[in-house]
């Protein structure tokens, strides 16, 4: 399975590349849950759907453009972002990716998160998982302690108090960016090169984290949100991530369980 899934991430990020000079492809052609939706969204949406169902195996899909497509006799489900950053994208930022996360069903309301991946579009890096750890492009790796206190927060201005009392939490000598990929983000966390990701707007859904929380859970790091719960969300159909807190610093994820 997971071969098969970097496999469609090349394939994938490959077309958009070729899609990105192409007139057009910047189009709005939709609206859902307060974000658009371009023509070169539904490319690469459907582009997936079909290496999807030409890999072999039997998928249902939950996917951030379509919603639910629910087959019969379904093995898995894939909970897939066709284009996760696409205003980078189509302004030409090189921050963008393509998410896929396979939950295997066990029985009937029953998953498991099986394998995934996350596909820089611009970059040359696939980020991987399986039953048996995370990779970097092919490579397993382990948990890695960030060396720069970098901090990619995200937040309206009605939560201005909320993002203080998080940012508060971490002294001096902290760095702030804010980069437009929340699965890549959340991955720059999980392998070292930053210290904590959080997105309280109330505007991400499961699509959009799916795959990168499952790469971090594999090297031990947890999505949380304000009170250290642990971040859950359905896989019958897009589902909104109210907050999500990441860092792999096991005392400041141990605060937020104080956190009011």
């Amino acid at each position: 399975m997971i071969n098969t899934l970097r496999k469609i991430g090349e394939e994938a990020t490959k077309y958009l590349r070729e899609l990105h000079e192409k007139k057009g492809i910047d189009e709005i052609i939709g609206y859902h849950q307060g974000d658009t939706t371009r023509r070169v969204d539904k490319f690469s949406e459907q582009y997936i759907f079909d290496l999807l169902d030409h890999s072999g195996y039997k998928f249902s899909f939950v996917s951030e453009e379509s919603g639910s497509i629910f087959r019969e006799n379904y093995e898995y489900i894939a909970v897939i972002d066709p284009l996760d950053g696409s205003t980078n994208y189509i302004t030409g930022i090189p921050w963008s990716s393509v998410s896929i996360a396979v939950y295997k069903k066990i029985e009937e309301e029953k998953f498991l998160p099986y394998a995934g991946i996350v596909a820089e579009v611009f970059g040359n890096n696939i980020y991987s998982y399986d039953e048996n750890g995370a990779y970097i492009n092919n490579i397993k790796v382990d948990k890695r302690k960030p060396t720069d206190k970098i901090v990619l927060p995200y937040y309206n201005k009605d939560k201005i108090n909320e993002a203080y009392s998080i940012i508060s939490k971490l002294g001096n000598g902290i760095k702030i960016r804010t980069l437009g990929s929340a699965s890549l983000d959340m991955i720059l966390v999980c392998t070292g090169r930053a210290y904590l990701y959080f997105d309280i707007r109330g505007k991400l859904r499961n699509v959009d984290i799916a795959s990168s929380k499952g790469f971090c859970e594999k090297l031990g790091i947890r999505s949380l949100d304000l009170k250290g719960r642990e971040v859950t969300f359905s896989l019958k159909y897009v589902d909104v991530i109210p907050e999500i807190i990441v860092t792999s610093d096991s005392e400041l994820q141990n605060s937020f369980s104080s956190y009011s």
